[in-house]
């Protein structure tokens, strides 16, 4: 119980979740400056989804929605730009624990002013962001640290941070892939080897082309059916085993990059794929760095100064 409890609630480095940050921060603008293309449609009077329709559909529960009763478009396009600013300033760890609270905000109300246009991907999305408001998230690979550092307010090296901003995500991952597992446990066609031919018929979803004698053959099938399973139960459990970590991660980015080829489902294989750098300690991913960085170490440049100019100490 003890190393449980250490795993939970101990400190460690921040880089990796500096790391998802900047993903899951870029991730949510791209997404945001995708459904803007089509904003007329999707959040105003005018649309498909006003909001009268909206709170119908969403009734029932109490959601966190800013944007509840607001017929105004202009007030609803102002509300959605300072969402696309948080989301930049995420991605830049400016301004970190505000950016990071206003995004999670902003976008849990987007998602509840239209439910309609969501996928599995958009809510994986949500939950993370609202991880990140809770986390030190700004710590590493940031410009708040790095305006730190000019000031000499920060250590050359992070400081320890608590990182049960990133085991929720770890674990909210490995019961994504559990509890999906465990549905598809309920039919049949996951354990006759057969599923993913349907998606594969569904040609409103379909993206880039497979040759058809490959991708409706019958060992294609199965090898993407139970390929499938495989990869989400190993993702499950294995994922926390070091031995097998990366393994089971290069598993899950297969599994995804293919859905991401060849099924038309915005930003979902990213937004689920930059989930495992949570899974890597932020020691991991700076010795990684520092090792990468070694590599054009032959590239760096000698800086030559006036032979009595007089150099100060500063901060780093």
């Amino acid at each position: 119980m003890k190393g449980l409890n250490q795993w939970w609630f101990g400190y460690g480095s921040p880089t990796a979740l500096g790391v998802f940050r900047i993903l899951m921060g870029a991730l949510t603008f791209v997404n945001l400056a995708m459904v803007a293309l089509y904003f007329d449609s999707w959040f105003t009077e005018r649309g498909v989804v006003p909001p009268a329709i909206a709170q119908q559909y969403a009734a029932g529960a109490g959601r966190l929605n800013l944007l509840s009763s607001v017929t105004s478009t202009p007030l609803t396009m102002a509300f959605y730009a300072v969402v696309m600013l948080a989301a930049l300033l995420t991605t830049i760890g400016l301004w970190t624990r505000v950016s990071t609270i206003v995004l999670a905000v902003g976008v849990i109300s987007l998602h509840h002013r239209n439910m309609l246009i969501l996928h599995g991907g958009d809510t994986l999305m949500r939950v993370c962001l609202m991880y990140l408001a809770i986390a030190p998230a700004g710590a590493a690979c940031s410009l708040d640290r790095l305006i730190a550092l000019w000031r000499g307010k920060a250590p050359v090296e992070p400081a320890p941070v608590p990182l049960l901003g990133q085991r929720l995500v770890q674990f909210n991952v490995a019961l994504l892939y559990l509890t999906t597992v465990w549905h598809k446990r309920g039919g049949t066609f996951w354990f006759d080897g057969t599923a993913t031919w349907y998606p594969s018929n569904l040609h409103e979803f379909g993206r880039f082309w497979i040759p058809a004698g490959i991708e409706f053959s019958t060992w294609f099938v199965k090898l993407t059916t139970y390929g499938t399973l495989f990869a989400e139960l190993a993702l499950a459990t294995l994922g926390f085993y070091r031995p097998f970590r990366k393994w089971v991660l290069l598993a899950g980015i297969a599994m995804h990059g293919f859905i991401e080829y060849r099924y038309n489902i915005p930003l979902f294989a990213f937004l689920t794929v930059s989930t495992y750098v949570c899974f890597y300690d932020g020691e991991e991913i700076s010795a990684w760095a520092k090792r990468l960085g070694a590599r054009f170490a032959p590239m760096k440049m000698i800086l030559f100064t006036p032979r009595k100019a007089r150099l100060e100490q500063g901060p780093a």
